[in-house]
This record gives structure tokens, C-alpha cells and sequence, in this order.
């Protein structure tokens, strides 16, 4: 199928897993006594975010400092003006049960990988 718009290249970068694997760490909750909604939109919040920040986020938004801007699950939520520094709907609420589990289960994961002797 070469004449179809196919290029087969010999050329393919490697991903090294093992080297991601050591810089992550899962961690999951089940049964748990929280919105699901809110808590997809709280995790969605500090994704890709580094651990000291997305715990000093999760404090702000405990203290009413920072919203949790709402993308998915976004209808008959309120717009404020905290949520549109974040996304441009300017959607948000501040979830404190789903923040504070998130945020007991970062410190949780921080103590873990303390006491396991990995640097993450």
C-alpha cells in the first residue's frame, strides 16, 4: 500500500516506562462518600499539576481563596470571577468534601513514597 499515502518510517522514539513509573504514583478510592462529579472536576483541576502545588490549590480552595473551575459536569453551576482565571466558562464551585478527600489522599500518597525511600 505504498502508493495509498503510507509512510513507514524506521525511525520510532522509545518510550521509556520504567523512568514515567518512577516519577508517578496511583493511588484509588472505592465506596467512597463523595460526588463523583465534583471529585472528577477537583482531580481534573491538579492534573499534570507537581504535588506541593496541587496541595497548596486544594488549601485554597478549602479556605474559598481559588475555585474549581467545572468543564464537564457544568450545568446549573454559578460563574465567579476565581473559576475564570482557571477556564474561559468561568464556571466553578469549591467542593470541600471531594478537596479534602483529594487532598488527604495527596498526603497519604507523599507519606507512602517517604516511607517506601523513593524521591518523587
Amino acid at each position: 500500500m505504498e502508493g495509498a499515502g503510507f509512510h513507514h518510517s524506521s525511525k520510532i522514539a522509545a518510550f521509556d516506562f520504567d523512568q514515567c513509573l518512577a516519577k508517578t504514583s496511583l493511588r484509588r478510592g472505592a465506596g467512597l462518600r463523595v460526588h463523583f462529579k465534583n471529585t472528577r472536576e477537583t482531580a481534573h483541576a491538579i492534573r499534570k499539576l507537581p504535588l506541593i502545588k496541587a496541595k497548596r490549590y486544594l488549601e485554597d480552595v478549602l479556605a474559598h481563596k481559588k475555585a474549581i473551575p467545572f468543564t464537564r459536569f457544568c450545568i446549573g453551576v454559578g460563574r465567579t470571577a476565581q473559576a475564570k482565571n482557571r477556564h474561559s466558562n468561568g464556571q466553578g464551585r469549591w467542593p470541600a468534601k471531594s478537596a479534602k478527600f483529594i487532598l488527604d489522599l495527596l498526603k497519604n500518597a507523599e507519606e507512602t513514597e517517604e516511607n517506601s525511600g523513593k524521591n518523587s
